[in-house]
């Protein structure tokens, strides 16, 4: 076998053993990307002591903004680059495949940035009216080529399973970013141009990084035999995620035009405690991806896909609950009391993230059948529900209804792509139970949201407690059957120290 080629094989496991391996690199990928996505919230109470709350919220959208920016750059080529990968069995032809789509990425580079830099002193001014935004603006648009490696480096690693070195770069990236920023702060007065500079330094290191890691898969371009079929398969992802990325800089932008400064760092800091919830939807994303479409052409493929689907909405659900009772202990803890009120918006954004992650599961079967184009139709679903729900919403509940309008957009989006999905790729889902699991999930988080505002915030995060606790009953008694919960007491008394890691 070649050095190159180092991809395990999960579709020679039991279900049993399935689990094992998707908890495993669940762990090991989605932990180490799941930390590097949290580097908001790991930076969140430094600098959200450090800065006021209108500054906070400055930095928190011009980071929104490189994310946006980062994925209309790459566009879709890395879900690309992954489903061609495994079409591929010779090592040969991966590395053209890899290698073609990194060239075209450059030069989409090549071409997009330098128009965006001469025009980014009237877009700066036009997105934001502190005065520095012209500036963060062009530290922004410096940082994408940068991104966009480390996003590649971290797509290969992951795909060809070479863990240390996923775990270098996204696990290094972030410690030395946080490393920075505490060190600026204890030896400068850290001005907001300082927190982005600090980023755009760290992620030109790790970028240069994780391109010399993945080496080994880049051959100089011969001809550009994939570069159409990618780009064919790619379009439509390339447009769903930025769609995806672009919501949370509409909301932020609706709340400076609607609401102001002040509000727009609450919903930041608000955002930032949200996230908790993402980091168990992104480790289980990483895994999940790469797993999935190793065993789907087994014949037991679409159990093991409903037991995961069982599993992940009655654990992610009830931690959604969980992070809702806990959401203004957290906040206060984390940012101080200047944030109360903040954990307005926990709920509805992190029920959307879970939801968001559940149909990730139940639409497998767009990209199981190379019908990308299907996610058109349920990202415009999604844009046209949040933004007219946010639109409506807010005048009478301010940041609130901006969260709201984003949930019933994740709600709407998750509907549509997983009946899409079985149109294209039909699969004996067991939607029934999660639904339902679902429903008690919203009910729950809205009584918690009315007696909040009517009684207490103590008194509301009593009943997110409550919730959680009937999510979690109701999904081990009615989503869960009698030989799931034995797969899953088996899976956790087999996981025990170097055997699971093995």
């Amino acid at each position: 076998m070649s050095r190159a080629r180092t991809v395990d094989d999960p579709s020679r496991l039991s279900i049993g053993h399935r689990l094992r391996f998707l908890a495993k690199d669940s762990l090991l990928y989605g932990g180490a990307a799941a930390f590097n996505k949290a580097f908001a919230l790991v930076t969140f109470p430094i600098l959200a002591r450090h800065f006021s709350v209108e500054d906070y919220g400055l930095i928190d959208f011009f980071t929104v903004l490189a994310s946006l920016f980062t994925i209309l750059m790459v566009f879709g080529q890395d879900t690309a680059v992954a489903r061609f990968f495994y079409d591929e069995d010779e090592t040969a032809s991966r590395r053209r495949v890899i290698s073609q789509s990194l060239s075209f990425q450059l030069l989409v580079l090549a071409v997009i940035l330098p128009l965006a830099w001469v025009a980014s002193d009237r877009i700066g001014t036009w997105l934001n009216p502190a005065p520095e935004s012209r500036l963060l603006l062009k530290l922004v648009l410096l940082q994408v080529p940068c991104l966009v490696l480390i996003n590649f480096a971290q797509n290969i690693l992951k795909w060809t399973f070479a863990r240390a070195r996923f775990l270098t770069v996204s696990i290094g990236s972030t410690t030395v970013s946080v490393l920075g920023i505490l060190t600026a702060i204890a030896a400068f007065d850290l001005s907001v141009v300082g927190v982005i500079a600090i980023y755009l330094v760290t992620q030109a290191v790790f970028g240069l990084l994780g391109l010399w890691f993945v080496r080994h898969w880049l051959v100089r371009p011969r001809d550009w035999q994939y570069v159409r079929p990618m780009l064919i398969f790619a379009i439509p992802y390339g447009i769903v995620c930025t769609v995806g990325a672009a919501v949370p800089a509409l909301e932020r932008t609706l709340i400076v035009e609607f609401l102001g400064s002040r509000e727009l760092g609450l919903f930041a800091a608000g955002a930032k405690v949200a996230m908790l919830i993402g980091l168990p939807i992104t480790a289980f994303q990483i895994a999940w991806g790469p797993f999935s479409l190793a065993i789907y052409k087994t014949e037991d493929a679409d159990r093991t896909y409903n037991w995961v689907l069982k599993l992940f909405s009655v654990v992610i659900l009830a931690a959604v609950m969980v992070l809702t009772a806990l959401s203004e202990i957290v906040i206060h803890v984390l940012a101080g009391s200047a944030y109360a009120g903040a954990s307005i918006v926990v709920f509805g954004l992190s029920l959307g993230l879970a939801l968001e992650a559940t149909g990730w599961i139940t639409a497998i079967g767009i990209n199981l059948s190379k019908r990308s184009y299907l996610n058109l139709y349920a990202y415009a679903t999604f844009l046209a529900v949040s933004l007219t729900a946010m639109m409506a919403l807010l005048p009478f509940f301010g940041l609130a209804g901006i969260a709201w309008g984003a949930l019933l957009g994740y709600a709407a989006k998750t509907v549509v792509e997983s009946w899409l999905a079985q149109r294209a790729y039909p699969l004996p889902w067991a939607y029934e139970g999660t639904v339902r699991l679902g429903l008690l999930t919203m009910s729950a988080g809205l009584a918690s949201q009315i007696v909040s505002g009517t009684i207490g915030r103590a008194a509301g995060g009593l009943v997110a407690a409550a919730g959680a606790l009937a999510v979690l009953a109701y999904g081990w008694t009615s989503v869960l059957n009698a030989h799931d919960r034995l797969l899953i007491v088996q899976a956790a008394g087999s996981v025990r120290g170097r055997r699971f890691f093995r």
